[in-house]
């Protein structure tokens, strides 16, 4: 594979400070790291500007935490540059929302992971919901354009429905659906956010109907889990070993920077380090990295290490691509897989 000169989108993470203590927090192992002061994250900025990258999403923790936040953003003010930010909301008043309206953020992706308190509060912390409601709330009243982004877990599944339209209720953009993955603290609490094969067939019933009544309205990974299991259903997956996992946009079209400096190949890999930005340049690590080398290749996973997934029919659903899910699979880290069979048989660790 050829390899860009650059990554055409970076996620930026300026701080790993947060407000809120998710269930599912895929950052939460780094919570305790020093952050980067504002020359450091400055001059992180300045190699994102000369490398022409066209994408950059700022990412936390919480990123309105920092007190620089502003003077971050308006660093990244570049004709070039298409700039989101990711933000739980909760701290988002009409003042602020006021504010961000006239910054360079184009985009805003807000997470929500339920329909009303009952449902996130139990999951994201006691009053998260109100005051991410708000948050939302301020940002599409100064014209803003918000994508709602929902980790779908136990806790909130059957609301699906209830979350799409509350979406187009307050007037976001769009609604999210993504997966669980099990890092950070949802590998600490998956036993009560793993969903049963059950459970996730019920999901894909209830997103199916959705995606047939609000069409492009709603997207993610698990909108397209729908395509991947029609094409299941219509046999159209090979299902001959070795498996052949193809590179995705992990390292070929897109990396992550950590709070701390450190690069990973994409946000999903938060403990993968590829590099250090304190004593190495971001072009050094993007064209030098091992790392960055290996998620550019093909995985093949051979039989012998997946026995029991053998003439499973689902087999390329949980192996199609998607390269942060695999990576943590085969070998001596598959005894977590049951995480993410869909088999109805498969023995589940409490």
């Amino acid at each position: 594979m050829k390899t860009l000169s650059a990554p055409l989108s970076i996620c930026l993470g300026i701080t790993n400070k947060c407000n809120l203590n998710c269930r599912h927090c895929l950052a939460s192992s780094t919570r305790d790291n020093r952050d980067l002061t504002t020359e450091e994250l400055l001059g992180i900025i300045k190699q994102i500007i000369e490398l022409k990258i066209f994408d950059v999403s700022l990412f936390g923790g919480e990123p309105l935490l920092r007190e620089d936040f502003f003077i971050i953003v308006e660093a990244l003010n570049k004709p070039w540059i298409s700039l989101s930010l990711n933000t739980n909301g909760t701290l988002i008043t009409k003042e602020l929302a006021k504010k961000l309206a006239n910054s360079p953020i184009k985009t805003y992706t807000v997470s929500l992971d339920g329909a009303s308190s009952k449902v996130q509060d139990p999951f994201r912390g006691e009053g998260s919901f109100k005051k991410n409601i708000e948050g939302i709330k301020n940002l599409i009243e100064q014209r803003c354009s918000v994508f709602i982004s929902t980790t779908v877990t136990r806790y909130n599944y059957r609301d699906v429905e209830n979350i799409v339209l509350l979406g187009k209720n307050i007037g976001a953009n769009r609604v999210r659906f993504n997966e669980v993955m099990y890092i950070g603290n949802a590998a600490c609490y998956h036993k009560s956010l793993i969903m049963t094969p059950k459970e996730k067939f019920e999901l894909l019933d209830r997103l199916r109907d959705l995606k047939s009544r609000f069409s492009n309205f709603i997207t993610g990974s698990l909108v397209q889990v729908l395509d991947i299991m029609d094409e299941i259903e219509q046999n159209k997956h090979n299902l001959d070993f070795p498996l052949n996992i193809p590179s995705c946009g992990a390292a070929t079209t897109k990396c992550a920077i950590r709070p701390d400096g450190l690069v990973v190949p994409c946000e999903n890999l938060w403990d993968i380090i590829a590099g250090d930005l304190r004593n190495a340049s971001l072009y050094d690590i993007w064209h030098n990295s091992s790392v960055m080398k290996e998620f550019r290749q093909p995985l093949e996973i051979e039989k012998e290490e997946i026995p029991e997934c053998n003439k499973c029919r689902y087999l390329r659903l949980c192996y199609k691509g998607h390269r942060c899910i695999p990576y943590y699979l085969p070998g001596n880290k598959f005894e977590r897989k049951e995480l993410y069979c869909w088999q109805e048989d498969v023995v589940r660790t409490n």
